[in-house]
């Protein structure tokens, strides 16, 4: 292509501009995504904008082990409370009770979780949430002790763009090597919500590109997600043992002034949606082909970015 992508990263590249002429910051750490003990994170799924969104709680004390963890995330998913923006279809469902043996959790809920057509999205909530939680990979739910569904696992993919084409493809590795998820932000910029989409890309190369295309280009007809501006050019990208090093221009910067306050969203976004791709655990970013210290006094791009597990936190 004689134009690479127009990418995304707008909402942090002023910063740097602006941070050649500023105080300068220690240079020996990199930035991830909140780094807290595990043993005191939980995350719960709720809906946000019509789609799939974890939401992920600091609590008070240390969860001791998977089985407290998953009690503690049930009972926060059941409290029929949600964060401000969020939804949750389990709202008005009762817990009556959670029993985890090795990697099952039994759960069995009263009978308002088969009212109307939110079914599906709240038994989602359920396996998203509980297989959050160290060991547990099968679900079985009950309705007020009558079987609805046993050993569920978590899907392979979330918030599937085109679940029916998934079907046809999911017995085939060849198909399934062409989806990639794509971590938007919601129009507040507040929250990342994971979207996956079928790229017709297989190398991992190009599906980082066609990944960071779709980030700042949008999928399909999903409304309600932010797209970043499409005015600053990826020079290279390049993906090597692991690290895709993405290589921005600095023009035309001073336009977006008042898109600063996003930087640490932004770099989450790009970060999390290329290490999503098999073969890349971490990015790197280089501005006009150099490594830069700070964005912010917060975020570093000096070294290579690896995202924590924790997003998306809930204060």
């Amino acid at each position: 292509m004689k134009r690479l992508l127009h990418a995304v990263l707008i909402t942090f590249i002023i910063f740097i501009l602006a941070g050649c002429n500023a105080e300068s910051f220690p240079t020996d750490s990199a930035y991830s995504t909140p780094s807290i003990l595990s043993g005191k994170m939980v995350s719960i799924y709720y809906i946000k904008n019509g789609l799939l969104t974890p939401a992920t709680y600091s609590i008070d004390t240390n969860v001791e082990n998977y089985i407290t963890q998953a009690s503690t995330a049930i009972d926060l998913l059941f409290s029929g409370v949600a964060p401000e923006g969020f939804k949750n279809e389990l709202a008005d469902v009762k817990l009556n009770s959670l029993e985890i043996s090795g990697d099952t959790a039994s759960i069995d809920v009263s009978g308002e979780f088969l009212a109307g057509d939110k079914m599906d999205t709240a038994k989602k909530q359920i396996i998203y949430t509980l297989t959050e939680c160290g060991n547990i990979f099968h679900i079985n739910i009950t309705v007020d002790g009558k079987p609805y569904a046993t050993m569920l696992e978590r899907p392979q993919f979330i918030n599937l763009l085109n679940p029916a084409e998934y079907e046809k493809d999911k017995e085939n590795p060849d198909e399934l090597s062409k989806y990639l998820t794509i971590y938007y932000t919601d129009k507040n910029k507040k929250y990342l919500i994971p979207v996956t989409i079928k790229s017709d890309k297989v190398k991992a190369e190009d599906k980082a590109r066609v990944a960071l295309q779709y980030l700042s280009e949008g999928a399909g007809n999903i409304e309600n997600l932010q797209i970043f501006p499409k005015k600053i050019e990826i020079k290279n990208l390049h993906v090597a043992d692991g690290i895709a090093e993405v290589d921005l221009d600095l023009n035309s910067l001073f336009e977006f002034h008042n898109e600063t306050q996003y930087a640490e969203i932004a770099i989450e976004a790009v970060s999390r949606t290329l290490t999503a791709i098999d073969g890349i655990d971490q990015v790197q970013f280089l501005i006009n082909g150099k490594t830069r210290d700070y964005v912010t006094s917060n975020v570093s791009i000096k070294n290579p970015i690896k995202p924590d597990r924790w997003y998306n936190l809930v204060k």
